[in-house]
């Protein structure tokens, strides 16, 4: 396949990330059972966490090309960033990004695709694993507002995210058919999720550390597209980001 321009500078400069930010750190991370808080900061200002949110909505309006991209990419540096990187992409800003209403969208997507905040998608259920067709977690109207109630498991980034799209049905005896999605805050006092970096989904508790490495905070891939096409590029992360395409 024939990458475009833009394409490639995406790729390249992801590499750059990967290879100088992740990759030297991820054994010791797995270790550790690390989240790379820093590391996922720096890849929402290179506008890897909303790669294809429309910009009105925060994000870099790119192909799902350059998202599969940075994805493998990513993955190559460190497995499980990519796996967060990849949620957030697809199952968090996705179903709000074509669900949400607009005081939704700016409340919620607009941070999330800029890497400001983190998301969880919480669908799989400890009896039916992803069925969603199968799911019991409730969500029960009550006033202008939903209270869930359930049980959900294997939820990515869980632990940190502030964000969470929860899956829940409306009409218990129409479960199967009556699946529901809804965007919570992860503060909410009546969620609670425990994770571990080890498997990436994992809902066991493990002690973490923040870390002391500062990382690089290059430019946003939309901020100036038109300027970086000519711009040159280097095997550093901070130096290759100014070869991202960026918005006029």
């Amino acid at each position: 396949m024939l990458l475009s321009e833009e394409q490639r500078l995406v790729r390249d400069t992801m590499r750059a990330f990967a290879q100088n930010e992740l990759a030297p750190n991820a054994a010791r991370w797995d270790r550790e059972s690390h989240f790379p808080r820093e590391q996922l900061r720096a890849l929402g200002d290179l506008g890897a966490l909303g790669m294809v949110v429309p910009e009105r909505w925060g994000g870099a309006a790119l192909d799902y090309v350059s998202l599969a991209l940075t994805l493998e990419e990513i993955a190559a540096g460190d497995g499980a960033t990519s796996t967060i990187v990849s949620v957030q992409n697809s199952v968090v800003c996705g179903p709000i990004a074509a669900f949400g209403t607009d005081a939704q969208k700016q409340k919620y997507l607009v941070p999330l695709a800029r890497g400001e905040k983190l998301g969880c998608f919480c669908l799989s259920e400890p009896h039916v694993g992803s069925d969603a067709g199968a799911i019991a977690t409730r969500a029960e109207r009550r006033g202008d507002r939903y209270v869930l109630n359930g049980v959900k498991q294997f939820i990515t980034t869980g632990k940190n995210a502030d964000v969470a799209v929860a899956f829940a049905v409306t009409d218990k005896a129409a479960a199967r058919r009556a699946s529901r999605h809804s965007s919570s805050r992860r503060t909410h006092p009546a969620t609670r999720s425990l994770a571990s970096r080890r498997s990436s989904a994992s809902t066991l508790p493990t002690p973490r550390r923040s870390s002391s490495r500062t990382v690089p905070s290059p430019p946003r891939i939309f901020s100036d597209r038109k300027a970086a096409a000519t711009a040159s590029r280097s095997p550093t992360s901070r130096r290759a980001a100014s070869a991202l395409p960026r918005r006029p």
